[in-house]
């Protein structure tokens, strides 16, 4: 019995050292476009296993979007330029989600265009 539990526990921990969250998350909004660009750094060996697989994105604290995602288009990183509504002196969160297990969360507040 003892010895099933530590197998138990011993397949739970490896299975969370094989989960490869994000490592960083850098935001930009355009707001004359109304588009935000998430670029994450989250390197794989394999796009169709090991990737992002749901983005969630609030603005002030209020969910406004989940995308879910079958593979990464690049080994070393996931991008992706997302349609959100906000203004200036939002903030928006990211939320990733890797297929693996893990996640990272980023936030940034939304400033004035410059020049505009």
């Amino acid at each position: 019995m003892k010895m099933s539990i530590f197998f138990l526990f011993f397949l739970a921990m490896a299975s969370l050292s094989l989960a490869t969250p994000p490592t960083s998350i850098d935001l930009s909004y355009d707001l004359s476009k109304g588009t935000l660009h998430v670029e994450a750094v989250h390197p794989t060996q394999n796009l169709d296993k090991n990737f992002v697989r749901l983005m969630q994105i609030f603005v002030n604290g209020q969910q406004v979007s989940a995308l879910n995602y079958t593979r990464q288009e690049q080994y070393d990183k996931f991008t992706d330029e997302v349609p959100v509504t906000a203004k200036a002196g939002d903030v928006i969160k990211v939320d990733l989600f890797c297929a693996s297990g893990g996640e990272l969360v980023q936030e940034m507040k939304v400033e004035e265009s410059k020049g505009g």
